[in-house]
């Protein structure tokens, strides 16, 4: 084969690397964030406010108004680039950048994490379509369902006194609405220069360049999805009393919202008390009423 085949064939080697990169390791940002195709550099999602219930018909139709803040997330831009010596192609010394390829789409595959995960820490300081930080103890619900009338604060958010206590989160991963956004502008993809006539990095430096190139963001969804814990410990009865809360969360009008609890979140420090607590099923002779209650992810990112 001539240069132009040889780099055309390792070319379409590394693409597979890549490609079978991609499919190596399974994200879990999906447990936590539902994915919004975007076809712009910036979506606005007014109608987060909007969490309508069936109810009955009597009169007109009530209209659940969008909220005066609406959210935008704007779309970044990534990548990851190798660079590879042509006289490692001419010597046949490419056996080596197979991994790196392959390690390539393992980290595209995982940006929706690295994007997803952190939010959560940001919570408490980061504000949400409603004009609140996304965890915090004044959400409000209106006494009529067409968001008039008087207020009562709900909250996603408990602050305990215990400072060492490591922050430990409760989410709903029932719903199709998640309490996150993942916001997919372009899927990553793999790109490539080796033509020096076309690339004065290849002409400069003899290196034949490989690249991939992705577009989108993450930002929050729903609150009362989500709910957070700080300086408390993770106990069973820390734990109930999040729960119930939760469940307890109402929409305007004053309708349950109907928050099922279903997703323990805790970083590695507090993985072995949570999985005593959700799934040892007998503790000290006892049966214990938690076990199976709620699925357990750890998150390194925390």
């Amino acid at each position: 084969m001539n240069k132009t085949e040889i780099l055309k064939a390792l070319t379409a080697a590394f693409r597979k690397e890549f490609s079978d990169g991609l499919g190596f390791r399974e994200p879990t940002y999906a447990k936590v964030a539902m994915t919004i195709p975007s076809t712009t550099a910036t979506n606005t999602y007014a109608w987060l406010s909007a969490f309508p219930r069936m109810k009955e018909w009597v009169g007109e139709r009530t209209l659940n108004k969008l909220g005066k803040q609406a959210m935008s997330i704007e779309n970044k831009l990534f990548e990851s680039t190798v660079s590879v010596p042509r006289t490692d192609i001419e010597d046949d010394q490419v056996g080596i950048y197979r991994p790196i390829m392959k390690q390539a789409g393992v980290s595209a595959a995982e940006l929706p994490d690295d994007l997803v995960w952190p939010l959560l820490a940001k919570g408490k300081a980061t504000l949400c379509y409603d004009g609140q930080n996304f965890f915090d103890t004044d959400h409000v619900w209106y006494e009529n369902v067409d968001g008039t009338g008087t207020t009562k604060n709900m909250s996603n958010l408990t602050t305990g006194t215990d400072a060492d206590a490591p922050t430990w989160y409760v989410i709903d991963d029932t719903n199709v609405l998640k309490p996150l956004v993942y916001q997919e502008r372009t899927k990553p993809e793999f790109e490539t220069k080796f033509d020096p006539s076309k690339s004065d990095k290849v002409f400069l430096e003899d290196v034949y360049l490989y690249g991939i190139r992705a577009r989108g963001n993450a930002g929050f969804g729903l609150w009362q999805l989500a709910h957070m814990v700080e300086k408390t410990n993770l106990t069973k009865a820390a734990l109930a009393k999040v729960v119930k809360e939760m469940k307890e969360l109402k929409t305007d009008g004053g309708y349950d919202l109907k928050i099922r609890p279903s997703l323990l979140v805790v970083p590695p420090a507090l993985e072995e008390t949570a999985r005593e607590i959700l799934e040892q099923t007998i503790q000290d002779g006892t049966t214990n009423i938690w076990a199976g209650r709620l699925k357990l992810h750890v998150e390194y990112g925390l």
